[in-house]
């Protein structure tokens, strides 16, 4: 009887992902093309070999960024669109099966609400990493590869002790030297973590592992690669498109962190709207965990009502603009919460693990500027594995779960296609416009903008897709767009 529920769960297990990836991919080929990815497009399209991939690359390591990996995967896509959908699904698939591991439920649940967590980010953070080519690899592959790791780390967040195998530490390896090659705060991030569970291990153990010691070195290994870029010696002078606090010693690095942190709290917590309306992520695990202090705590102390009425107060008014300082009291009043609610150690652990993982991955923000809401991914995708840790006290039963999940998909890809659907059709009126100037000889054309309402980012480029469309040398059609 149990092997047959098994095989049942292992089914519409498999049957969810097939429709995850059917529903996924038709929404990822609605994307247009958006800002500098029109140059990926005119590159990409110039890469004929692994050789002239390898040497682009290498020209850019030595002279744009050291985001080895985030490049391949972006200039690979680059005027290959069925490749660029495909990649896109598989690695979005592979995040929303690797944070589905932290709720620990009923399987088919788990991933339906995954896929809404991830695909119902605040509207600045989503445009910029999903319907921007470019932010997409080199800001989602990194945390499916940190995700991955965790799972292999598994026994020791959960206090266990971890089986030494050599598949494992060369698994570990792989993954710590690869997801290096991305995004800088993400790279110093996993440098953190896997120092941070080495020595965790053996404090535990009073034995060194050879895995985590594996996972530790490949982060070292892949972070040096990444900074001997000679690119990062103008973030700290005056020229380059990023500048940091580095240049002007201490003084300089706090002036930067004052300037950054409210940006950060404010792309993170505060009133940066998601598809509902609502700054979700804050919302939720606020009511989650004030959900499980009226489910689990029995004694009726003072302190335990005082930081519920707080965590209160936040749900009230998390909609209205806050300052840097109540949203950072609200971050920590939570943590006290985490610590004084959650009912076993093992989940205990977890959730703060993932609670304080989230603002150390954002700490290197800080110090460089310019910054968008996409850095701060990781951050959101951690504080999404302790909604995850909480969830695993909180859901009701599993047909009750599926039920709720399901109706949050059909609701998120809904209002989804209605906005990228006639953007597509845009889209193509556009290209049709643009190739049939370049048919006739013309050279300038007038195209119709999107009518994006904030679900594009850097849209309407035309410097940029002069670069892409032209009859002999890039520039020879002027592109425009109508009133």
């Amino acid at each position: 009887m149990i092997i047959r529920e098994h095989s049942r769960d292992r089914l519409g297990r498999a049957i969810c992902l097939a429709a995850l990836f059917l529903l996924l991919f038709s929404l990822f080929r609605l994307f247009p093309l958006v800002g500098d990815d029109w140059f990926r497009e005119a590159l990409g399209s110039s890469l004929h070999s692994p050789l002239d991939l390898f040497r682009e690359v290498a020209h850019r390591w030595s002279t744009v960024n050291g985001r080895i990996l985030g490049n391949i995967l972006a200039y690979s896509a680059g005027s290959r669109p069925l490749l660029r959908q495909i990649m896109y699904v598989l690695f979005t698939l592979a995040l929303i099966v690797l944070l589905s591991r932290t709720f620990q439920q009923e399987p088919l649940s788990s991933l339906l609400f995954c896929t809404f967590l991830l695909l119902a980010l605040p509207k600045e953070m989503f445009v910029q990493i999903y319907p921007w080519a470019a932010g997409f690899f080199n800001y989602v592959p990194p945390v499916v590869m940190l995700l991955a790791s965790l799972e292999l780390v598994r026994p020791v967040l959960e206090g266990q002790p971890l089986e030494e195998h050599p598949a494992r530490g060369a698994a570990l390896f792989l993954l710590g030297f690869g997801q290096q090659l991305f995004i800088e705060n993400n790279t110093l991030y996993a440098l953190c973590v896997s120092f941070a569970l080495l020595v965790w291990y053996w404090l535990e153990r009073r034995r060194w592992s050879p895995s985590l010691l594996a996972f530790f070195l490949g982060c070292v290994l892949g972070g040096a690669l990444l900074f001997a870029s000679p690119s990062y010696r103008l973030i700290t002078q005056d020229g380059g498109a990023y500048q940091s606090g580095l240049g002007g010693g201490l003084a300089g690095l706090v002036a930067s962190a004052a300037e950054t942190l409210p940006l950060l709290i404010e792309y993170l917590l505060l009133d940066r709207p998601a598809l509902f309306g609502i700054s979700f992520l804050p919302w939720m695990l606020t009511l989650s965990l004030l959900s499980l202090y009226l489910k689990k705590v029995r004694k009726k102390v003072w302190q335990d009502w005082l930081i519920a009425g707080v965590l209160f107060l936040y749900l009230l008014t998390v909609n209205f603009r806050w300052s840097t300082a109540a949203a950072a009291v609200w971050w920590l009043v939570f943590a006290v919460g985490l610590w004084r609610w959650t009912p076993d150690r093992l989940s205990r652990a977890q959730a703060l693990f993932f609670w304080f993982s989230a603002p150390v991955a954002a700490a290197p923000l800080l110090f460089v500027s310019p910054i968008g809401p996409r850095c701060l991914f990781l951050s959101y995708v951690l504080m999404l594995g302790t909604q995850g840790v909480l969830c695993q006290r909180l859901v009701p039963n599993r047909w009750v779960g599926c039920l709720g999940a399901a109706l949050l998909m059909v609701f998120l890809f809904t209002a989804y296609f209605r906005t990228y659907l006639p953007l597509h059709q845009t889209e193509q009126r556009r290209t049709q416009a643009i190739q049939a100037a370049l048919a006739s000889g013309q050279t300038q054309v007038a195209i119709p903008p999107y009518q994006h309402d904030g679900w594009l980012w850097d849209a309407d480029n035309a410097d940029k897709m002069e670069q892409y469309y032209y009859r002999e040398h890039p520039g020879d059609l002027t592109i425009s767009f109508t009133p």
